[in-house]
């Protein structure tokens, strides 16, 4: 029994002793790799972004843009280049356009032109006046945000269908514009001339 206890014994401390060598080993691989993992480079987090607030965009339904101006329009109707339908190899442009729109219930007219060294509001109305175009009533001159409309009544007007209209003209960036509609009855021209002026801009 003596000759069995013995190397049991040594058997035991043999396998403490490797077993501590092993648990030694284990921690030194794991101290290892601990150390690798922290000097391995990690990609910088992107900036988070901060919150803004656009501005808030010009409604385009019922809104003519372009050529360096947006003017408001009845929904229905859409504005279209005369000038590009006359000469497709010559449309409008900043300095000079004409636009019209129309349906069986209105005509809408849009010239522009650049400024010349004075304003004259009876000139820019004659740049959009048809012949049988004949001014009623008197000129009014209004102060819409900060453009001068000089504002009149016509009719008869060059249709037979739609009689009665109005005018417009102002200057606006170096340019001057004018604003004619025809309407099958008469005192509908004010709110189409503030519908106009409502979206209008220019640079």
């Amino acid at each position: 029994m003596k000759k069995l206890i013995v190397p049991l014994i040594l058997l035991f401390g043999l396998l403490a002793a490797c077993g501590g060598q092993e648990a030694q080993e284990q921690a030194r691989i794991q101290a290892a790799v601990a150390a690798t993992l922290s000097h391995i480079p990690t990609q910088t987090p992107y900036p988070q972004p901060t919150a803004f607030f656009p501005p808030t965009p010009i409604a385009l339904d019922g809104t003519f843009c372009e050529y360096g101006f947006c003017i408001g329009h009845p929904a229905d109707l859409y504005l279209v280049d005369a000038t590009i339908l006359n000469n497709p190899a010559s449309p409008s442009n900043f300095a000079y356009g004409i636009l019209f729109a129309f349906n069986p219930g209105l005509f809408i007219q849009v010239t522009w032109t650049t400024s010349g060294p004075s304003f004259d509001h009876s000139l820019v109305q004659g740049f959009i006046l048809e012949e049988k175009d004949a001014l009623t009533g008197a000129l009014d001159v209004m102060l819409y945000k900060n453009l001068n409309i000089y504002y009149q009544p016509i009719g008869p007007t060059a249709s037979d269908l739609l009689p009665y209209g109005a005018i417009a003209a102002w200057q606006c960036g170096g340019r001057d514009f004018a604003w004619k509609v025809y309407t099958p009855q008469d005192g509908m021209a004010q709110n189409l001339l503030q519908q106009a002026l409502e979206r209008f801009r220019c640079e």
